[in-house]
C-alpha cells in the first residue's frame, strides 16, 4: 500500500507536539509527514516516516531503503499513522561532524528521550530542481554576522536565500519556522540587519525576514516599523506589503507615513496595506486615505474604501456592490476586488457574481468564478463554464447556495 493510499485508508491520530532532528533543513513540510512507531506509540524503539500529498509525489529520495520498503508494504509491526498538530512539529538541526552525518531522531517533546528515525536519510538528498550555481547566495556567503548563533540559524538563512532564486522550492517555510524557534534579541537585530543590507534581486528573503520580525514579538515588530524608513524605495515597499499582510493596527502610523512617500509604488503598497489594516477618523485624522476616494484609478478608490470599511464605516458596502454589479471590467482589474470582497466577507455581492458567470466572455466568467470561491468557499472550476449546459448547471448550484445561505441567515444559523 502506497503512502497516499494508506493516509486515506486510516485516519491519522494527532500528536500534540514533536521534534524531528535532522542534519539539514528538509524540503518536505511538517503537514505532509505521518509517523509510525515500532512497536508502539507508548514504547517506541524506532520511528518510520511516511510522506503524503506533494511530499509523497516529490521526495521519495528522502527515504532510506528500509523506509521505502516500509511505506510500500508495511510489513514491520508498527502503530500509526500519526500526524502532528498544526505548527507543533519542530525541526531540530543536528550538529554535523567533519566526516559523519548524524542519524535522524524523533522526540515527543523537548524533555523526552530520542528515538532513531530509521526510515529517513542521514544526508539531504540532491534536489534536482536546484542549479549547481546559485547567484542569490553571493550575499550571505560574504555577510559578517553580528553575534554568535546556532548552526540552525545559519542553515535557515542560507536556505531562505537559496530558495528565493529557485521557483517551486518550499524548504524556506521550514527555515522560517526555525528562525522563529530560535528567536532572541540578538537574532532580531541580525535579521533586521540582513534585510537592511541584502540585495533585492530575489525578494523572497526580504519577505520572510520581515514576516519573522512581525511574528517575533514587540521587539521584532518595533524593528519592522523602523525599517519603514529604509533609504531604498524597494525595501520600503516590501515593508508596506508586510504590514498589510499581518494587518496589525500597530503599523497604521508607519503606513500613513509611507502613503506620502516620494515613490509612487511605495504609496500604492501603503494604500493597499491600509485597506487590510483599516483606518478611521482617529487613526487617520488628516484624511489621507479618504483623499484617494477621488482618485481616477479604480483600484485606489477600492483600497481606500476597503480601509474605511475595515475601520468601521460600513456605508462603503454600496460602493463595492455597485462596482460588481455595474462596472464593465474584470474584478482583478479593480484592485483585486474579489480578494477585497472575501476579506470583508461581503456576501451581499454573491447575486451579482452569479450574474457575471453568465457573461459572454470567458475571462469574465473565470474571474467571477474565482471571486465566488474566495467569498463563499464553494469550489467552482471556471473550466466548467465553457459550454452553455455546464454554465447552467454551475449557475444553478450557485443560486442554490445563495438560497440556502439566506434561509440559514433568516433562521439565525451559520454556514
Amino acid at each position: 500500500m502506497g503512502a497516499a493510499e494508506s493516509d486515506h485508508a486510516t485516519d491519522p491520530k494527532v500528536l500534540e507536539r514533536a521534534v524531528l532532528g535532522v542534519g539539514y533543513i528538509p524540503d518536505f513540510l511538517p503537514e505532509q509527514v505521518r509517523f509510525w512507531f515500532v512497536p508502539s506509540r507508548e514504547q517506541p524503539s524506532s520511528v518510520y516516516l511516511e510522506f503524503v500529498g506533494e511530499a509523497h509525489d516529490n521526495w521519495e529520495s528522502y527515504y532510506t531503503s528500509k523506509g521505502w520498503a516500509f511505506v510500500q508494504h508495511h510489513q514491520v509491526a508498527a502503530e500509526g499513522p500519526y500526524h502532528v498538530a498544526p505548527s507543533a512539529l519542530r525541526f531540530e538541526i543536528l550538529e554535523q561532524g567533519r566526516f559523519f552525518a548524524p542519524k535522524p531522531t524523533f522526540r515527543f517533546g523537548d524533555e523526552s528521550g530520542e528515538v532513531p528515525v530509521v526510515g529517513l536519510q542521514k544526508r539531504r538528498p540532491l534536489n534536482p530542481w536546484k542549479p549547481n550555481y546559485i547567484q542569490a547566495l553571493n550575499f550571505i556567503k560574504k555577510y559578517e554576522w553580528k553575534g554568535s548563533f546556532p548552526q540552525s540559524v545559519h542553515y535557515a538563512v542560507w536556505e531562505i536565500e537559496e530558495c528565493g532564486q529557485v521557483a517551486g522550492s518550499t524548504a524556506w517555510k521550514n527555515a522560517e519556522r526555525i528562525l522563529l524557534d530560535q528567536m532572541s534579541s540578538a537574532l532580531v537585530e541580525a535579521i533586521a540587519d540582513i534585510f537592511f543590507h541584502r540585495p533585492e534581486d530575489y525578494p523572497l528573503g526580504s519577505e520572510v525576514y520581515l514576516r519573522v520580525l512581525a511574528e517575533s514579538g514587540e521587539e521584532g515588530f518595533a524593528k519592522l516599523l523602523n525599517l519603514a524608513e529604509h533609504p531604498i524605495s524597494r525595501k520600503r515597499r516590501t515593508v508596506a506589503q508586510t504590514l498589510g499582510a499581518v494587518a496589525d493596527a500597530r503599523g497604521t502610523s508607519s503606513l500613513l507615513k509611507l502613503l506620502e512617500d516620494e515613490d509612487p509604488e511605495v504609496r500604492t503598497a501603503a494604500l493597499r496595506a491600509l485597506g487590510r489594516v483599516g483606518v478611521d477618523s482617529a487613526s487617520d485624522p488628516n484624511g489621507l486615505v479618504a483623499e484617494y476616494l477621488e482618485s481616477e484609478e479604480v483600484p485606489k478608490r477600492v483600497w481606500a474604501a476597503q480601509a474605511l470599511y475595515s475601520g468601521g464605516d460600513e456605508s462603503y458596502q454600496k460602493f463595492f456592490i455597485t462596482l460588481v454589479k455595474d462596472e464593465p471590467r474584470l474584478l482583478t482589474d479593480m484592485g483585486e476586488l474579489g480578494d477585497v470582497l472575501a476579506a470583508l466577507k461581503l456576501l451581499q455581492a454573491v447575486p451579482f457574481l452569479i450574474t457575471r458567470l453568465k457573461h459572454e466572455k470567458p475571462e469574465f466568467r473565470a474571474d467571477a468564478a474565482e471571486s465566488f470561491e474566495k467569498l463563499t468557499g464553494v469550489e467552482l472550476d471556471y473550466r466548467t463554464l465553457d459550454s452553455q449546459d455546464e454554465r447552467r448547471q454551475a449557475i444553478k448550484m450557485c443560486n442554490r447556495w445563495w438560497s440556502d445561505y439566506k434561509k440559514s441567515n433568516r433562521s439565525g444559523g451559520k454556514r
